[in-house]
């Protein structure tokens, strides 16, 4: 037995089932009319303000009456269930532009926005554009397909519905500390492989001096904290790169529970996002997919999200062994995300600037 397993702290996200969810539905969360309020005055503080929106942090967005939905989000993300899906987000009668603002200095106001791709993108546009998910270099983000259960690459992830599908694009989300735990007490040597690092690949988007590959863990305690960073699509790729090799027989055979657990209904809760719903997960407790789906005719009418990766000022320790996936394991610093080719000076700024709103760590 994994003595790890044993000294985790209490107050972190829980292990939890789908039935769980369906009692306590406190992660679902409407807004009031005064934070629907409070949030479009902050948009409109912003558009006052002439700042472009790639240099604004949290400091330009003067939100009014949100500090307690800011406060119910991190109690959702930290302490009950890892999830969160707010409710009537002001998105309507705006512009795709405005919406765009008004969402970045939202999540700007959560933490830190981490760089996604290969083009370094502070904030991703989630749309069917024609992509292969099924390809070395395959992501999941620009394709209508069916997608593994995976975490992103951030403390945070938050999805924007502006436009929700013709028919199916269902999001799928299950704890995977629920199922790693399930996992230690019937197959503890499959859960201790997991704590072994195995090769990821970077899929093609690495930086100019990155390796194309790195090696963490599936599973991680550090300091009693529980963290699952499960990404298989990646894995899989992995041995392509001179250098990087393949996942133990054992590995494997670890990662084949966790997949077929997650496709279970025992573990698995599903919800359809509807225009105005702003989805939050804590990537280091929840594995998340979608369904595939079909588009409307229409341009328009298009299914599309918008992504952030958030490193949040109060997020809990990793360990060590899953720095070189985050290039930070500290509890409360600047870690995550992809960060590409065009991590330029701007984006960089951008980060300093975002990380002293936050007075987070940053190296």
């Amino acid at each position: 037995m994994n003595a790890a397993f044993d000294t985790l702290v209490p107050n972190q996200p829980k292990a939890w089932k789908p039935a769980d969810l369906k009692t306590d539905t406190s992660w679902r969360r409407p807004l009031t009319e005064a934070e629907r309020a409070g949030l479009l005055h902050g948009l409109r503080s912003y558009q006052a303000s002439g700042i472009e929106l790639e240099d604004a942090t949290g400091a330009n967005f003067d939100f009014k009456d949100v500090d307690g939905l800011i406060r119910d989000i991190n109690n959702q993300l930290m302490q009950n269930f890892g999830l969160v899906v707010l409710k009537h987000f002001p998105i309507e009668g705006l512009s795709e532009d405005d919406i765009k603002a008004l969402y970045w200095g939202f999540v700007n106001h959560l933490g830190v926005l981490r760089p996604q791709g290969k083009n370094s993108a502070l904030m991703n546009h989630v749309k069917n554009l024609g992509g292969v998910y099924r390809a070395a270099g395959g992501r999941g983000y620009n394709t209508n397909a069916e997608l593994d259960f995976h975490v992103d690459f951030a403390d945070y992830v938050g999805l924007l519905c502006i436009q929700d599908a013709k028919s199916g694009g269902i999001s799928r989300v299950c704890s995977s500390r629920a199922i790693i735990e399930d996992m230690q007490r019937n197959a503890p040597e499959l859960a201790q492989a997991l704590m072994e690092p195995l090769y990821y690949s970077r899929q093609d988007e690495e930086a100019p001096d990155e390796l194309p590959y790195y090696r963490t863990p599936v599973v991680g305690i550090e300091q009693g904290w529980f963290s699952c960073r499960f990404t298989r699509n990646h894995i899989r790729y992995a041995s392509r790169h001179e250098g990087a090799s393949a996942p133990s027989e054992i590995q494997d055979k670890a990662m084949d529970w966790i997949d077929s657990a997650a496709q279970s209904e025992q573990y698995t809760f599903e919800m359809r996002l509807e225009p105005g719903d702003l989805q939050i997960l804590n990537n280091h407790v929840a594995l998340h997919s979608r369904t595939a789906y079909e588009d409307y005719d229409e341009p328009e009418r298009k299914r599309s999200l918008l992504r952030s990766w958030i490193a949040i000022p109060h997020g809990q320790p990793l360990s060590p062994l899953m720095k070189d996936a985050f290039h930070d394991h500290r509890a409360g610093a600047v870690r995550g995300g992809i960060k590409g080719q065009m991590f330029d000076e701007r984006k960089q700024s951008y980060t300093r600037r975002a990380a002293e709103f936050h007075k987070m760590l940053l190296d």
